[in-house]
């Protein structure tokens, strides 16, 4: 039995490590309370101080996301026509 819940453990540990370490972080100015994505080429502006684990923490407590950031957002891919 111990054996088992050990192995549990471990795991559970192990799944949780992966989440947080690929989970994208969200760069935020404070001043203007605009937020930057990993993949924006604003990511890491020296304003950019405040720093949120999720988009939607973000969101919750006032910030926005930038033009480049957003434009991002609402672009999807084409759908291809035959």
């Amino acid at each position: 039995m111990k054996k088992v819940v050990s192995k549990f453990l471990v795991l559970s540990v192990m799944i949780f490590s992966f989440s947080i370490a690929f989970a994208a972080e969200i760069h935020c100015n404070p001043d203007t309370k605009t937020c930057h994505k990993s993949t924006c080429r604003y990511y890491n502006c020296k304003g950019c101080t405040k720093v949120f684990a999720s988009e939607e923490e973000a969101l919750e407590n006032g910030y926005k996301f930038c033009k480049v950031c957003a434009k991002e957002k609402k672009e999807s891919p084409k759908k291809s026509k035959k």
